[in-house]
């Protein structure tokens, strides 16, 4: 018998660094970053042979608005224009009328741009960072003209276009050179998501414990909202991408059965464990509704796999191809919006904006309006973060690299230039660098302060002449401008994560409340923001000694106050007297236990109101009866769940 020869390790080596996922991700840097150069460079030739005047501009926005994914860079582009133009408009009818009060022009413009800020965090999506470009375009074009408003027109309608020009490139070299495109990257989400989902399942059919399994329901909750998140660019990614979109919500509501139903049949399979004592005729109704559960947890399953079977073939006519109960119209993610965070970041950016404008004018700073502007934008651009100094010192220490960048050119690399070829071929290095770092996120911000800061120092224009003295008065009011907001940010705009973790946590508590009272009219609608809250609430449990057990309590507590909201509209169905009042007593209990502040321990009069309206139901001749014992089983073991 002939025994093969062994790989030479000098053969497989090379081979196992060609296909090694950190290669891959270089490869996808690099190709990213030639891609944005060849956008920034057609953006920066068209601009300047039709005579614009801040081709910087267009650099800028090649880089902001480019993404790996060609589709999301074209979503991206949108929304980027219509911000751009919205704030436009917002700041060219707002300074000629307020041109001679500059302390109430910029306390307005200031209103304007926290009501941005306040939109984009209750949008949480991409199309928030419209609202953001409405926002900070209006710092950019507003504060500069609040001493000379007469230019306020010819910089709006200066900026749009140069942005304009800037998305057009963007969005035709990332289309059509090479695409990365949204829909892959959907499927291969969508593929790793049932594929958890489905072996936690199993997991939990094998005894495993809750603790693991708890936390891998949260991260299916995250990967749900990262699935809503790719889902608002598949429209710009294909023609397909309508119908990819249905589909994507049809699935959420689906995948949230089985989130549902496996915490459910969890918890009944511990309890049956467990077999307390003195629970026989429980544990009677326990068993047959897990039965029950573990058939549409399978069926769940099953048609989570339809669902994506028909995302991948995208045809307009899925509704035909599957069964009419995932026909029906779908739900989708619902966002968890909180009013009075975006409200409290809002103010903060107000009150940092209207007292940097107040030392400004007050003092007279010649290049005040940069650094004005400068902070309108950070207190705007990064105020959607609940901590985000951080991302501010990345952005300044970016900007910092980019003045002496932005210097270099200025005084040794421009001046020997002649032709717009030479322009390139000097640019080409130092974004080649920006875009591959662009493509890491843990360096995208200070990346973006680079890129966006050494045109606009270099001088870069028709020209490239730079005035010395105003680049370094401009880097003085950048350096000025940048700490002012960071500074500003964490004073006003920061918020702690415990009191973030407490906040979230209130809310569900409150919700759950409301569900169990009845005053919840889309139960659909309540349990998706339920599960995006909690997908909000897991990253803030990590290292939590109580992480699992608190997640793991707060989808019984979702279990039992869906349960109590099904049992009090059953409860108008009841003929017989005696049900009748039992149900009204657990009704009363059940709604005073949800409204009880936590720790959420059930109490004796609540179980001997299950016990009493468990006994009247199973004599009476009601139909659904089964139905309404599985229901109070299932609230018994979910109030249980706390004792454990």
């Amino acid at each position: 018998m002939q025994i093969p020869a062994p790989t030479r390790p000098w053969l497989s080596r090379p081979s196992a660094l060609l296909t090694s996922p950190a290669l891959k991700v270089d490869r996808e840097a690099v190709l990213f970053s030639l891609k944005c150069l060849l956008a920034a460079i057609l953006g920066l030739y068209v601009s300047l042979r039709i005579g614009l005047t801040r081709p910087f501009w267009v650099v800028g926005t090649v880089y902001l608005v480019s993404q790996p994914m060609s589709g999301a860079t074209l979503s991206r582009g949108l929304f980027r224009l219509l911000g751009t133009v919205g704030g436009a408009v917002a700041t060219v009818l707002l300074v000629p009328r307020l041109a001679n009060a500059p302390l109430v022009l910029s306390v307005v413009l200031a209103a304007w741009m926290g009501l941005c800020l306040y939109l984009a965090m209750l949008d949480r999506t991409p199309r928030a960072y419209a609202f953001l470009l409405a926002g900070y375009t209006t710092s950019l074009i507003g504060f500069p003209a609040v001493m000379v408003p007469g230019d306020v027109f010819t910089i709006a309608i200066t900026r749009v276009q140069e942005i304009s020009i800037g998305i057009l490139a963007a969005t035709l070299v990332h289309g059509l050179v090479l695409p990365r495109r949204v829909s892959p990257r959907v499927h291969a989400r969508v593929a790793s998501i049932l594929g958890d989902a489905e072996r936690w399942t199993q997991d939990m059919r094998a005894g495993a414990r809750d603790t693991v399994l708890a936390e891998d329901r949260s991260k299916v909750a995250a990967d749900l909202l990262e699935l809503h998140t790719l889902s608002i660019h598949l429209p710009f990614d294909s023609a397909h991408g309508v119908a990819q979109v249905q589909i994507l919500r049809a699935l959420h509501d689906r995948m949230l059965d089985v989130l549902m139903q496996s915490s459910a049949v969890d918890e009944s399979m511990a309890q049956l464990r467990a077999q307390p004592a003195g629970t026989a005729a429980w544990l009677d109704v326990l068993c047959a509704a897990l039965c029950t559960r573990q058939a549409e947890l399978d069926a769940a399953h099953h048609d989570c796999r339809l669902l994506e079977e028909q995302l991948h073939a995208a045809r307009p006519d899925w509704r035909r191809r599957v069964p009419v109960h995932l026909a029906s119209k779908a739900n989708g993610h619902v966002l968890h919006r909180d009013h009075r965070v975006a409200l409290r970041s809002a103010l903060g950016a107000f009150v940092g904006i209207v007292l940097s404008c107040t030392l400004w004018i007050a003092t007279a700073w010649s290049d005040g309006a940069t650094a004005v502007s400068i902070i309108g934008t950070a207190c705007v651009l990064f105020g959607t973060a609940e901590a985000p100094a951080g991302h501010v010192m990345r952005y300044l220490i970016g900007s910092t690299i980019g003045v002496v960048i932005g210097l270099f050119y200025a005084l040794v690399i421009f001046p020997g230039l002649s032709d717009f070829v030479g322009l390139a071929m000097a640019l080409a290095p130092a974004l080649l660098v920006c875009g591959s770092f662009l493509a890491r996120p843990p360096f995208i911000m200070a990346a973006l302060g680079v890129v966006l800061t050494f045109p606009l120092i270099a001088g870069l224009g028709a020209t490239n002449a730079s005035n010395i003295v105003g680049a370094l008065n401009s880097g003085v009011a950048l350096f000025v401008g940048t700490a002012a907001a960071l500074c500003s940010m964490s004073l006003l705009q920061t918020l702690d994560s415990n009191r973030s973790r407490a906040r979230l946590q209130d809310v569900i508590r409150r919700d759950i409340a409301r569900r169990a009272a009845g005053q919840v009219r889309n139960a659909s609608d309540w349990t998706s923001r339920m599960v995006d809250r909690l997908a909000l609430l897991a990253p803030r449990l990590r290292g939590h000694p109580d992480a699992a057990r608190t997640l793991r309590t707060m989808f019984a507590d979702m279990r039992a106050a869906s349960a109590v909201a099904e049992l009090r509209v059953i409860g108008r169905t009841l003929k017989d007297r005696s049900s009748r009042e039992c149900h009204a007593l657990l009704m009363h209990r059940a709604t005073a236990h949800f409204r009880t502040p936590t720790p959420r321990l059930v109490n004796a009069p609540l179980l001997e109101s299950l016990e009493r309206t468990r006994d009247a139901v199973s004599t009476g001749s009601a139909p659904g009866t089964e139905h309404v014992l599985a229901l109070l089983s299932g609230l018994r073991r979910d109030l249980l769940a706390h004792e454990d």
